[in-house]
C-alpha cells in the first residue's frame, strides 16, 4: 500500500513543532486556539513519515472515550488516511508501524513507568496534571530525542506544568502561546463562536479572559485540591451500620453516593436506557435496590434532572425519598428548609453556601471516604471540576448597592460531587432523627423510624422499633 497524497494545513504559529531541537513544548492559550487539533494533525503527519510511538496522556482517564482517541479518529476519517487502522483502544499505521496508546496519569505510576519506547508523549488538558504525575512522566519518556507536548488552558497561576515550563523554564523547551485570533486569522473561526466570544467579552469579561484568552483567574483557594481529597481517604472498613443516606444526581445519567456516620462508603452510576440496550431496563431499579438493601435509608435527589423516574420512586417510598431545590443565596443562617404539610417531601437548600460548607469539610479532612485512591478516582475527578468565582453584582465589588458574592461553577462533569451534596443535606437531617410514620399508624406507635409506610411493618421491623424506643427510655408494651 502506498501513502495517499493529501494536504494538511498547519498554522504558521505551530511551525516550531516540526523542528528537532526541543525536548518539551508548552502549547497553551484560550478556547478555539487550535491547540489540540493542530497537535493531533502534527502527530498524524509524523507517524506517516516514519515509525513513531505516540503516548497520549491525560491526568484522569477512566475510559478510552475520555482520551484523544476520538479527535485523532475523526481527523483520520476527515483526511481519508486509509493507512491507519483504528480500533476501540488503539491507532496503528499499517505502513510505517507507528502506533498510538492512551493512558491516564493519576494513580497509575507503575503502568506509566513500564511503558517503553515512546517517541512523543502528548499530554492533553495539562493544566490538571499534578506535580507528582509530572515527576513520574518525564523520566519515563527517556528514548533518545524523545519529546513531550503539553496542551492546556491555564487554570491557576501556579499550574504545575506552567510553573515548570514557562515560569521556571526548562532547557530545550519551546513555548507556543495562542488564542482564538489564530483561527480568525486563517478564516477558521465559525460565526457562531465569534458571537459567543463577543457576548462573553461584553457581559462576562472575567470569564472571557480565562475562557478565550487563556488567562488564569482561579486561585488555589477556589478549588478542591486533590491532596485534600486524598487526605480524606481511610482504609478503615465501613460497617454500613446505622442509618444510610443516599444522595442522587438525576438526569440522563444517574450518579449516586452512599454514606453513614462512619463515612462516605460508596459511589455508583446507573446506565441510561440507551447505554443499557436491555428491553424493559429502568435505571432507577438500581436505586430502588439500595432502598430495599438498606430499609432504614433515606434518599435525597435533585428535582430538576428527571421529571418522572425519581418522582415515581418518591411516590412508592413515601417518607424516604426527598427532592431538593436549590435557592439563591440568602442572608439568614438557614442552609436548608424542609417542607411540611403539602410541601412534605421537598427540601430547599442554599446552593453556594452548602457547597462551600462541604468544600471546607473536605479541606479540613472532616469527611471520610472509605477506600483507596483507585476506589475513589472517578468521584475525585468530578470533585476537581468545581471552582469558585467572585460574582460582581454591580459596577465593582465595592458598589454598595449590589456588591459581590462567591458562586460555585463547574468546568467539567460534577455529578458525583453533587450526589454527595444531596447526601450531606440528608445526613444533616436524618443521621440521628426519627420521625412520624407516613399514613395511618395501625399499631398506635407514635415514634416509628422515618420512612416506614402503612402496611410495611413486619415482625423484624417491629422489633427494631421497640429496641429504639427502649434506648430512648420509653415504656413499651411487649
Amino acid at each position: 500500500m502506498e501513502l495517499n497524497r493529501i494536504t494538511i494545513q498547519i498554522p504558521q504559529e505551530f511551525q516550531r513543532l516540526f523542528d528537532d531541537d526541543w525536548r518539551e513544548a508548552a502549547v497553551y492559550g484560550g478556547r478555539y486556539s487550535l491547540k489540540s487539533h493542530t497537535v493531533a494533525r502534527y502527530l498524524l503527519i509524523r507517524t506517516r513519515m516514519a515509525k513513531t510511538r505516540v503516548a497520549c496522556f491525560r491526568e484522569f482517564q477512566s475510559s478510552i472515550a475520555e482520551s484523544s482517541h476520538q479527535l485523532l479518529s475523526d481527523l483520520i476519517k476527515q483526511y481519508k488516511l486509509i493507512d491507519f487502522k483504528v480500533t476501540d483502544n488503539s491507532i496503528i499505521n499499517t505502513i510505517t508501524g507507528s502506533d498510538f496508546l492512551f493512558k491516564g496519569l493519576f494513580n497509575n505510576e507503575q503502568t506509566i513507568k513500564s511503558i517503553e519506547g515512546i517517541d512523543i508523549a502528548w499530554v492533553e488538558e495539562a493544566q490538571t496534571v499534578s506535580k507528582e504525575s509530572l515527576e513520574v512522566l518525564t523520566p519515563t519518556i527517556r528514548k533518545p530525542n524523545s519529546k513531550i507536548i503539553y496542551t492546556y488552558n491555564r487554570l491557576l497561576e501556579n499550574d504545575p506544568v506552567h510553573q515548570r515550563l514557562v515560569i521556571e523554564g526548562r532547557p530545550d523547551t519551546i513555548i507556543i502561546n495562542v488564542n482564538y485570533d489564530i483561527a480568525e486569522k486563517y478564516g477558521w473561526l465559525p460565526e457562531v463562536i465569534k458571537k459567543e466570544i463577543e457576548d462573553d467579552r461584553i457581559n462576562r469579561y472575567v470569564l472571557y479572559k480565562q475562557k478565550w484568552l487563556g488567562e488564569p483567574y482561579i486561585s488555589p483557594n477556589d478549588l478542591i485540591p486533590l491532596t485534600a481529597l486524598i487526605k480524606c481517604l481511610s482504609s478503615q472498613p465501613n460497617t454500613q451500620n446505622g442509618r444510610v443516606i443516599i444522595g442522587v444526581d438525576t438526569g440522563h445519567n444517574i450518579h449516586y453516593t452512599m454514606m453513614n456516620k462512619e463515612g462516605v462508603f460508596y459511589h455508583g452510576y446507573c446506565q441510561s436506557v440507551e447505554e443499557s440496550g436491555r428491553p424493559g431496563y429502568d435505571p432507577y431499579d438500581e436505586i430502588e435496590k439500595r432502598l430495599i438493601e438498606y430499609p432504614r435509608s433515606m434518599l435525597i435527589a435533585d428535582q430538576g434532572g428527571d421529571l418522572i423516574g425519581i418522582r415515581k420512586l418518591q411516590a412508592k417510598y413515601k417518607g424516604r425519598v426527598f427532592l431538593c431545590w436549590f435557592s439563591k443565596e440568602t442572608k439568614n443562617k438557614t442552609l436548608f428548609r424542609w417542607g411540611e404539610g403539602e410541601e412534605y417531601g421537598k427540601v430547599l437548600a442554599d446552593r453556594n453556601r452548602v457547597v462551600q460548607m462541604i468544600v471546607d469539610q473536605i479541606k479540613e479532612a472532616r469527611i471520610t471516604f472509605n477506600g483507596n485512591k483507585d476506589d475513589w478516582q472517578p468521584f475525585f475527578e468530578h470533585a476537581l471540576n468545581i471552582y469558585r468565582i467572585k460574582d460582581i453584582q454591580g459596577d465593582s465589588e465595592d458598589d454598595p448597592q449590589y456588591g459581590w458574592r462567591w458562586i460555585w461553577k463547574r468546568k467539567g462533569p460534577d455529578h458525583w460531587f453533587f450526589s454527595l451534596v444531596y447526601a450531606m443535606i440528608g445526613f444533616d437531617k436524618f443521621a440521628e432523627d426519627l420521625a412520624q410514620v407516613v399514613g395511618k399508624d395501625p399499631f398506635g406507635i407514635k415514634t416509628l423510624p422515618f420512612g416506614y409506610e402503612e402496611g410495611q411493618l413486619n415482625e423484624v421491623n417491629i422489633k427494631i422499633i421497640k429496641k429504639e424506643q427502649m434506648l430512648r427510655g420509653e415504656q413499651i408494651d411487649f
